[in-house]
């Protein structure tokens, strides 16, 4: 009897969604009678520990869910395991008293933190098709390059202190088409956990952003699936419980996705039976098969073994490929005659030219979960992120001479062959210990093992009446592999009522450096308020690896990795943040954030031509490794208020930002990315329950850029001293770096969603224009000057230089249709 009395448990478990089985985060668990509650993590845990035996009420409840109620009987000698399933409500615009973005409101302490779901992304209208990168472009803090960019320049950041993950798994270059599209299909998108600054001691290796995209974990409990058509591509995902029979210990789930653009198709085909066979015979013949050479497909897959109610075993991969294949053949030959008659000569031969061009990322990873206790988790994981870019061309030349007295012949291939590889092995564990309601605290450690692999080769066959020579050249070759580990601890205690107090340590070491790395954290969150809070954070972060590209690039069409070489420092970033939260009774939130970053050690590589000759006429490649030392700082303000829900949701968001930076003893620039006031504005309008319109509007100041000021003339005399014969060089003068600016960017999108049932399920046709003003926006400037001829003098005239802006997307409608099965 004395036992029982005092006795005290804990109610621990999962909240899940009842069709699907996904877990729902930020879902309220609460004892009303005992006022006490828990709200649901990531993954749908939640644990309410400290409790007295006997009988209890519970419920549950999140927004867009029905709220949850049931009778516990909490037993003496054992804690109570709960598995509970929410039925989804059509409760469009309903007041629900606690929703998830009012849990993430209250129990949220790390800054500049946005989570966005399948929803959220799908809102913004996207070129062609959703994106997650594109929605977060129209985040507060996030800039972008240009229209043909989704890189992400977070506070003054570039898109290389960016860590994306997959799942947890870094993924290098998470770009398709130059970077036009993501490398993330959305339809397999559960969320994207984004952290612009200030992230927790969890995270490390990166200056500027943390962005994790977390896959759906596939339906436990039927088959589904869905199917999309867009102009460019077509996309299809299935999901499903595994096959366990009746086994009530071993369960699990599955989802598969993949995407594949097909305009190589549609073009090739037009080529092959409309266009080619119009020609005529020797064009015809010469003609290559095929005018559209380029295409990408991506593979993505999850699936979840639960063993037990204890462990769960999680698999995740990703397979996406870029290639651009051409292969052409020309054939020539003649018969001919002498002048006289007298001789007949016949010559042949054959080019073919080969360039396989292909880039891509492969990632797989295995992660364990293990309860331990209701209040204890672990978690590892081991994963291998790889990429590859590759550039193989070849030149063959083959043929014969042929005449009354002789017969040669000639066989010849030159080739040329770039190579960047990433091989990214890792291995990470962490240890969750929930003390209390309210106090949590995580420590872990990592070993990442990377080896950057970078060449240039290029070489030669030619073979002459049967004598061959041969040539090799490797112009580069880079080849590293750097081993960087860490442990953290990270401390979250609500301290009271009011306060809570988010802390943490991470200790790194980068094998090339003889040195410890110590990045401390620290996050304080006061509630002024029920509904109004003061957050603040500060930071320091070290960054292990960098990329070799031009500072001024117009297009990032891809990043250059490797490490941080052993004579240079690590680059370092300190991050100051302080901001307000107001989160309103009907769920309208608005957030205002300042924040100062420093970086120091920054690598900017230094400007050159990359091949050259030598002394000896040979080829020369400047080196990838030299870089000046440069230091930067960024700025600003944010202020975002968004709708949460209601039958008009999305984000109003401001950003006034000042990016500057200096290269060891030249003076302070704005780099390209910098804008300095942007406004961005995304709403869905639900016109009725299956018609959907949404629309996103975008003003910014223009990017900077070092106009053109004038032109010189240079006059050399080429007559060798015999008589007079000069020849003009021309050349642009130059003004400061990046001392103008483009004109002020717009854009304006506009979407709308139709749903309706099919016999297999539901279908939404989707209708979308981009820039529906067809407002000129300036990619760059092109420059020449301009001659006029005046027939008076007879004379050309100079009439100084002119330029003329490229544009960006113009007046751009797209369609498709999504299947649901």
């Amino acid at each position: 009897m004395f036992s029982s009395i005092y006795a005290r448990q804990s109610i621990h478990g999962f909240v899940r969604e009842n069709e699907t089985g996904e877990p729902l985060p930020y879902a309220n668990v609460i004892l009303p009678e005992l006022n006490r509650g828990a709200t649901s993590d990531a993954e749908g845990y939640f644990v309410v520990s400290d409790l007295p035996v006997g009988s209890h009420k519970l419920i549950v409840s999140i927004i867009g869910y029905s709220r949850y109620e049931q009778t516990i009987e909490l037993p003496v000698d054992l804690n109570l395991r709960l598995d509970i399933r929410l039925d989804q409500a059509i409760i469009e615009g309903q007041s629900i008293e606690v929703s998830a973005e009012r849990e993430k409101f209250k129990e949220l302490v790390s800054t500049s933190t946005v989570t966005l779901d399948r929803r959220a992304i799908e809102v913004a209208p996207s070129f062609v098709e959703a994106d997650v990168f594109r929605a977060l472009q129209l985040l507060p803090g996030v800039q972008s390059l240009n229209d043909f960019s989704s890189a992400l320049y977070v506070r003054g950041s570039t898109p290389d202190q960016n860590l994306i993950m997959l799942d947890g798994i870094t993924v290098y270059n998470p770009m398709h088409l130059g970077g036009i599209f993501s490398t993330f299909n959305t339809d397999a998108i559960k969320e994207a956990d984004f952290h612009a600054g200030g992230f927790p001691a969890q995270y490390g290796g990166r200056l500027g952003s943390i962005l994790n995209i977390v896959n759906r974990e596939g339906n436990t409990e039927a088959f589904s699936g869905n199917a999309n058509i867009s102009l460019i591509s077509s996309k299809i995902l299935m999901e499903g419980p595994l096959p366990t029979g009746d086994s009530e210990f071993i369960r699990g789930s599955w989802m598969l996705a993949g995407r594949r653009t097909y305009f190589d198709l549609i073009a090739n085909t037009a080529w092959k039976y409309l266009i080619k066979p119009n020609l005529n015979a020797w064009d015809a013949e010469n003609a290559p098969d095929n005018i559209m050479p380029y295409y990408f497909y991506d593979f993505q897959g999850k699936v979840n073994l639960d063993i037990g109610n204890d462990h769960r075993l999680t698999w995740s991969s990703f397979y996406g490929d870029d290639i651009l294949y051409f292969n052409n053949t020309y054939t020539y030959s003649d018969d001919y005659y002498s002048y006289d008659n007298s001789n007949q000569e016949t010559y042949s031969s054959t080019d073919k030219t080969i360039m396989d061009w292909r880039w891509g990322n492969f990632t797989n990873s295995l992660q364990w979960r293990w309860i331990i206790t209701p209040k204890l988790i672990a978690k590892t994981a081991i994963a291998n992120s790889q990429f590859r870019f590759e550039i193989n061309i070849d030149y063959e030349d083959e043929g014969y001479y042929q005449d009354a007295y002789d017969t040669s012949s000639w066989k010849s291939r030159y080739w040329f062959d770039l190579f960047d590889r990433i091989n990214d092995q890792s291995i990470e564990s962490n240890l969750t210990w929930l003390m209390s309601d309210d106090h949590t605290i995580t420590s872990g450690f990592q070993i990442k093992k990377v080896n950057f692999n970078l060449g240039m080769m290029i070489g030669f066959d030619d073979t002459y009446d049967g004598v061959t020579e041969k040539y090799l050249d490797t112009l580069m070759w880079m080849d590293s592999t750097p081993i960087e580990s860490a442990v953290f601890i990270q401390d979250k205690w609500r301290v009271n009522p009011l306060l809570s107090v988010q802390s943490g340590l991470r200790l790194s070491r980068y094998s090339p450096h003889a040195k410890l790395y110590l990045d401390p954290r620290l996050g304080l969150k006061y509630m002024l308020s029920e509904q109004l809070s003061l957050k603040g954070s500060l930071g320091r972060y070290h960054q292990f690896l960098t990329v070799a590209n031009p500072p001024d690039e117009n297009l990032r069409f891809l990043d250059i990795w490797y490490g941080v070489p052993e004579d240079y420092e690590a680059p370092s970033s300190d991050h100051y943040i302080l901001g307000l939260e107001y989160l309103t009774n009907t769920d309208l939130l608005f957030r205002t954030e300042a924040y100062y970053k420093s970086f120091d050690n920054l690598l900017t590589l230094k400007p050159g031509d990359l091949l050259n000759i030598d002394e000896d006429g040979g080829l020369q490649i400047d080196e990838f490794n030299e870089f000046w030392d440069t230091d930067a700082y960024a700025q600003g303000l944010e202020i975002l208020v968004k709708k949460l829900s209601g039958g008009v949701r999305g984000w109003l968001g401001y950003t006034y930002a000042v990016t500057e930076r200096k290269f060891e003893n030249q003076d302070w620039y704005y780099p390209k990315f910098d804008r300095t006031h942007t406004i961005n504005a995304v709403a869905d309008w639900a016109l009725t329950s299956t018609l959907h319109f949404s629309t996103a509007v975008t003003y910014s100041t223009g990017n900077p850029y070092t106009p053109v000021i004038g032109r010189s003339e240079s006059w050399y005399d080429q007559s060798w001293g015999v008589g007079d014969d000069f020849w003009a060089n021309s050349s642009f003068l130059y003004g400061e770096r990046h001392s103008a600016r483009y004109p002020g960017y717009f854009r304006m999108d506009v979407s709308l969603k139709k749903r309706k049932p099919w016999r297999h399920g539901t279908k939404e046709w989707y209708f979308q224009i981009l820039n529906v003003s067809n407002h000129l926006n300036v990619f760059s400037y092109i420059y020449q000057n301009r001659s006029d001829y005046n027939p008076r003098t007879s004379q050309f005239e100079n009439k100084g230089v002119q330029r003329a802006g490229i544009p960006m997307f113009p007046f751009f409608p797209s369609f498709g249709v999504k299947y649901e099965f």
